[in-house]
């Protein structure tokens, strides 16, 4: 058996695992039978908990860190920087600048936006980030410039956000800094299906592209003399990962390092391979760390932003190490 293919069992095995310690231990005083008989039927209180509490938020772990971790490898290999990340490259801040808009602003003149409301201010401040970044990729000979360059949007919208926050109301304000800290809880069936729709199409897309994103990894000037369509992979691959990201952080609020460490993670367990061979440990992965970390939250009771920070900065502290010019493995024999 292949590294990729022991690997992809081992996720499996860890995701089915964890997810079903998450589906039946919780608060709720209920023993295993009635947690079956609910499961089936879904009747009563435990029918109630499983199918309207727990199922929802596992099922949205699960998604949101699949569509993290695979928009954190597509950002990675399209601007060839082991740092680039949704969260990194500012287009998680657009998205919560479009969510403060909504909440903050529409609440402030009265306008009772709702979830819609919300999910379209996500959708529309990732996007935006997202077409800034391609506008202005060209401009760019050096991948590290354009990092900054999306950090310093980051920081923009971070300050548009925090003038938002200043004028709103008490209620409003509270809602949106608990909302900030993320969380899988408040995941309702509609956010399932949509986010699932939305990434079984961008996954469909990764898979049809994943011999040119291999081509991409040689250079554009290579990859453009092999046939690569720049344009078309440009807008295809910023419009999907934008779209996953605000629809993760519209439903869970800005979450943090699962787009930039998972793609690391599994280079260490899938070392030198195509894309092709990626994704699905990419997509399992980052459920497994969605689904561990939202047990750590419920168990332990710390927000789930804290969990992945203290999970991911280790990871891209050693990354950092690792290419640093006095280690000796990052330098070129």
């Amino acid at each position: 058996m292949t590294s990729q293919k022991l690997t992809i069992v081992l996720l499996l095995v860890l995701m089915t695992s964890l997810f079903s310690v998450g589906l039946f231990s919780g608060p709720a005083d209920l023993s295993m039978a009635d947690q079956w008989l609910a499961l089936r039927n879904g009747e009563g209180v435990a029918g109630t908990i499983l199918w309207q509490l727990r199922l929802p938020r596992l099922c949205m772990a699960v998604l949101s860190g699949a569509a993290l971790a695979m928009s954190g490898m597509l950002m990675q290999t399209y601007f060839r920087n082991p740092l680039a990340g949704p969260s990194v490259l500012g287009v998680t801040s657009g998205a919560t600048l479009g969510v403060a808009l909504v909440s903050l602003g529409g609440l402030a003149i009265g306008v009772p936006w709702g979830l819609s409301g919300s999910v379209s201010g996500a959708l529309l401040g990732s996007w935006a980030v997202m077409l800034i970044l391609g506008a202005v990729v060209g401009l760019f000979r050096s991948r590290t410039a354009l990092l900054i360059f999306g950090l310093m949007v980051g920081y923009l919208t971070g300050a548009m956000v925090t003038v938002l926050q200043a004028g709103a109301e008490a209620g409003a304000l509270q809602a949106f800094v608990v909302w900030g800290m993320g969380s899988f809880a408040q995941a309702t069936w509609t956010g399932v299906m949509t986010l699932g729709m939305a990434f079984a199409i961008g996954a469909v897309w990764c898979f049809r592209w994943c011999h040119v994103l291999d081509m991409w990894t040689l250079g554009k000037l290579t990859a453009l003399s092999m046939g690569v369509n720049e344009r078309r992979l440009t807008w295809g691959l910023l419009g999907w990962t934008g779209a996953l990201a605000g629809l993760v952080t519209a439903w869970c609020g800005p979450i943090a390092f699962l787009g930039l460490a998972t793609p690391h993670l599994v280079r260490i367990m899938v070392p030198k391979s195509r894309h092709i061979d990626w994704v699905l440990p990419v997509v399992l992965t980052g459920s497994v760390l969605a689904l561990m970390s939202d047990l750590i939250v419920r168990f332990v009771g710390i927000p789930l932003n804290a969990v992945l920070s203290i999970m991911g900065a280790p990871v891209v502290l050693w990354l950092l190490l690792r290419r640093s010019p006095g280690n000796s493995s990052s330098v070129k024999a």
